[in-house]
């Protein structure tokens, strides 16, 4: 019988995997697609300490190995991908980047590595491939699919596929994993359940209108019910649903958490993201997410900036992030915002106006990100007309790490300035009103414990003139945990 493993990306955001740990939803979801055909396994190995020595000891005897990558996470695929192909599998890869940059990769030495790439959304795409390899067909008239046809050729890239109904969508398949435990949230066992895929607005700096278009599908909230069960099942004691965005309907998500109530599921802890304008639209829905049992939620504020708002693609958008984190706190919600600062026109004035920002409305995380120029977007397209986009090397592609700069900041400039921010927030009047430590206090004593020492030993090394703020900047900068400091 044909054997399929699907692998997750080990390539992580360390400051966020300090908090979050979620296993891959997407591949349990294709393999729900496969698993009347084959046999087929998930391995989430994002949380390994040695990756690569894992997949070389199980991928033998895999007929197909797929790969998923964000364009920070590509070249860490490829890698893995050697180590198929010397197994002696073939390898599939899907996922933001692949999807977007299919064209270039097909053309470039490293397709070499990638016997297929299924684009977009791919549970029915998936399906197929699997398919016709069993049938020994060619995989010709498979919408969504990209393939080599002859060898040194080049890859042959079919017709999109058209966005499957929802009610096509199997259950995620959670028996699929062979790694089952280390993923979490804070530090209770956490799952992922979706109940909606796409959104309709049209931010210039995101890749979900090129994967889906501007459209937004609903699962009905009996099937997400279903699915809460069977995360729950499968150990889950928390939550997060990854909609693209949830709030897009207010009123559906505040049936859903009446749903959540009627169930009697109040007892897990709900996370999702959401906008800033479909929270602050209804404080009876903020409510009723309290009632429910969510205590975390990420906004998408952006900027407090008007030209910047403007700048994403967010022009339109009302600037409600004051009443929605107010919505929420109430409710005894961890508040995290994403606020970007590095946009053409910024200055130091204004990256520090998002601290100031986030400081204000006492958010529990705020996530200094940068503005990238991720592949295919519109922005990156006006960056590069602008002359802004200053690097091309895709794994700092992360929101993290400065890839441009502006009018008035270099690259490096863009990067310290948010490192510093970083560094400054998470001080002792954030210990004092974050509701972290009052919601998770074992993992936040944790925490404490853990960073303690690493901070008193900064602190030292600055007062003897051993070492510089920049110092601490580069040394963060090489080990990717961004949101330390001490300046």
């Amino acid at each position: 019988m044909m054997k399929v493993l699907l692998l997750s990306s080990p390539v992580v955001q360390l400051d966020f995997d300090r908090i979050a740990r979620v296993p891959n939803l997407g591949l349990a979801s294709l393999a729900a697609h496969v698993d009347d055909l084959c046999t087929v396994h998930v391995a989430d190995i994002h949380g390994l300490k040695n990756h690569r020595e894992y997949v070389s000891r199980i991928v033998n005897g895999y007929d197909l190995v797929g790969l998923t990558a964000m364009s920070f996470q590509y070249q860490e695929a490829l890698a893995l991908a050697k180590i198929a192909k010397l197994s002696g599998t073939e390898t599939v890869f899907g996922g933001y980047h692949p999807t977007l940059a299919a064209e270039e990769i097909g053309k470039s030495a490293e397709a070499a590595l990638i016997d297929y790439i299924v684009r977009g959304e791919g549970e029915a795409t998936f399906r197929e491939l699997v398919q016709a390899r069993l049938a020994g067909e060619s995989p010709k008239g498979i919408l969504g699919l990209s393939y080599h046809e002859k060898e040194g050729k080049g890859m042959i890239h079919n017709p999109p596929r058209p966005l499957l109904k929802v009610e096509e969508i199997r259950m995620p398949k959670r028996d699929a994993r062979l790694i089952t435990s280390g993923f979490y949230s804070f530090d209770v066992p956490i799952d992922c359940v979706e109940t909606s895929r796409g959104c309709t607005q049209g931010c210039k700096f995101c890749s979900i209108n090129l994967m889906y278009g501007r459209r937004f599908r609903r699962f009905s909230i009996e099937r997400v019910i279903e699915d809460i069960r069977d995360a729950e099942a499968h150990g889950a004691g928390s939550i997060f649903f990854p909609d693209d965005n949830i709030t897009l309907d207010p009123k559906r998500l505040e049936r859903l958490c009446q749903a959540i109530i009627d169930a009697n599921l109040t007892h897990l802890r709900y996370k999702t993201q959401a906008s800033a304008s479909g929270i602050a639209s209804s404080r009876q829905l903020v409510d009723k997410m309290g009632e429910a049992g969510f205590d975390g939620v990420f906004l998408g504020v952006e900027s407090i900036n008007k030209r910047n708002l403007e700048f994403l693609g967010k022009g339109k958008m009302s600037n409600d992030a004051e009443k929605a984190v107010q919505y929420l706190h109430d409710n005894n919600i961890i508040v995290s915002t994403g606020l970007i600062g590095g946009n053409p026109d910024d200055d130091e004035e204004d990256l520090w106006e998002n601290f100031r920002l986030a400081r204000r409305l006492k958010v529990d995380f705020p996530i200094f990100y940068i503005s990238t120029p991720y592949p295919k977007t519109e922005m990156r397209a006006e960056l590069e007309e602008m002359g802004l986009v200053t690097n091309n090397d895709f794994t700092r592609y992360d929101g993290l790490h400065a890839n441009l700069r502006t009018r008035h900041l270099s690259e490096e400039e863009v990067a310290y300035i948010t490192w510093q921010m970083n560094a400054r927030y998470y001080d002792y009047e954030w210990l004092r009103y974050n509701k972290v430590k009052s919601l998770y206090p074992k993992w936040f004593a944790g925490e404490m414990l853990r960073l303690a020492p690493f901070y008193a030993r900064r602190k030292l090394e600055l007062a003897l003139g051993r070492r510089t703020p920049r110092d601490f900047f580069q040394e963060d900068l090489q080990s990717g945990e961004l949101c330390k400091g001490v300046t």
